[in-house]
């Protein structure tokens, strides 16, 4: 084994259905410099899904800013943004955001590097934040803005962006995209994946184990992911050449277990 299976590494790698059309309008956005916004719940694959863009950007041409502050507010904000860029940030929220359109404004003259700001876990954000990005995608008023902005978070952002103090943000959302769980299918070559990439040809996992670790974890990668670790672990250890459903449901067993134990 060259690499461990169904950890982090790996989930950049293999990008189903889902992250495939979610990838492509995230791109879409970010050279178009439009607002984007990515939901999906937990476990789905956002975090694997943006290290993927990340990794995808020229970093000659571009200038990532990924963000990701609980309840994050102007200042805040501005003050990462600044920082990134190598500026002093002013105290006050209205001079650092003429602050941020001036350094922008600069760089786009200057055909400088293009900034792409990240916001995650953008559910938790602060109802000023999300007031602010009416100024931050707007340099000029009714311009194009001069860098791309986009927003990950749990489904709550979407019911969030839906209420009436939130339209003007809403009538700026150029892309989105709602990011669900693998289908049976896809979560059976998501495993045959993860095995392959390590060089694993045992265990293999049968069909009815497929079936009961994909009604377990609804095709989330997260959960895919810590099912399958614990059931290689026991698999090694008892020299086990086929995953079947028994050895799933002892797993899911004692994972059941340990919540109630940390509960």
């Amino acid at each position: 084994m060259t690499i461990r299976p169904f950890t982090r590494e790996l989930d950049a790698c293999y990008a189903f259905l889902g992250h495939r059309e979610a990838y492509a309008r995230l791109m879409l956005a970010v050279e178009n410099r439009l607002l984007g916004v990515l939901t999906g719940e937990v476990g789905s694959g956002k975090s694997a899904l943006l290290r993927r863009l990340f990794r995808s950007l020229d970093p000659m041409r571009t200038l990532p800013i990924y963000l990701s502050l609980a309840d994050l507010k102007p200042r805040d904000f501005y003050v990462q943004l600044l920082t990134h860029v190598e500026e002093e940030p002013p105290y006050s929220v209205a001079k650092a955001r003429r602050l941020w359109s001036e350094v922008m404004a600069r760089r786009e003259a200057q055909a400088e590097r293009e900034v792409v700001v990240v916001i995650d876990e953008a559910h938790e954000m602060s109802e000023a934040m999300l007031l602010e990005l009416r100024f931050v995608m707007n340099h000029q008023m009714d311009a194009r803005s001069l860098f791309p902005v986009l927003l990950a978070g749990q489904p709550e952002l979407r019911k969030r962006l839906r209420l009436k103090k939130y339209e003007a943000i809403s009538q700026r959302i150029g892309i989105q995209y709602h990011l669900s769980g693998m289908s049976r299918e896809e979560t059976a070559a998501y495993v045959r994946h993860h095995l392959e990439v390590a060089k694993l040809q045992r265990p293999v996992f049968s069909e009815s184990a497929i079936q009961m670790l994909y009604a377990a974890s609804q095709g989330l990668p997260r959960v895919v992911n810590q099912i399958c670790s614990q059931v290689l672990f026991e698999a090694e250890g008892n020299e086990t050449e086929v995953v079947e459903e028994m050895h799933i449901g002892r797993v899911l067993t004692d994972m059941e277990r340990q919540r109630g134990t940390a509960g």
